[in-house]
């Protein structure tokens, strides 16, 4: 189903998250908020170099977590992998495209997630230019989103996607 474009989708998201930050750098003021409450308003400031730094380390760091997932997924002891099914799969040879969807799969919950650090990046710079210190309305729909959208595929997966009877098993 996903085949290449889960690789594809991923390195796209990674680089538009990594850009943001580098334009964050250029657009940041000096004082920064840099941690929210519930409501969206600021509770903590920083300065311009921590945000960039920690904007960046989140960045890399959540772009080389799941790209690192992805990697291991066609290495990894079968004994670790919890799927539906998952002894009908190695049975009848087919441990390879589970292994495969599992790699997709990664691929996927990482460029979700790289979407959701983009949309913070970006509200951070609206919430420190604006002069209100307050994340936008827009940050918490796209939040909402990704967390149904995650709810969504995480089901996805348990339900059909790894289920023997409906995976061509």
């Amino acid at each position: 189903m996903y085949r290449k474009t889960a690789s594809v989708v991923f390195a796209v998201t990674t680089v538009l998250a990594a850009a943001a930050v580098v334009i964050a750098a250029g657009l940041l003021p000096e004082r920064v908020p840099t941690h929210f409450g519930a409501g969206g308003d600021a509770d903590d400031w920083s300065s311009r170099t921590e945000a960039v730094t920690f904007l960046a380390l989140l960045t890399l760091g959540m772009a080389g977590l799941f790209a690192a997932l992805a990697w291991w997924m066609p290495r990894m002891s079968m004994e670790w992998v919890n799927v539906p099914d998952k002894q009908r799969w190695i049975e009848a040879g087919r441990e390879g495209e589970l292994r495969r969807r599992l790699r997709e799969d990664a691929l996927l919950f990482g460029a979700s997630t790289n979407v959701l650090v983009l949309s913070t990046t970006i509200a951070m710079v609206q919430a420190a230019s604006s002069g209100t210190d307050a994340l936008p309305v827009w940050w918490f729909v796209v939040f909402a989103g990704w967390l149904l959208l995650t709810t969504v595929h995480a089901v996805f997966i348990h339900g059909a996607r790894y289920r023997w009877d409906r995976a061509g098993g």
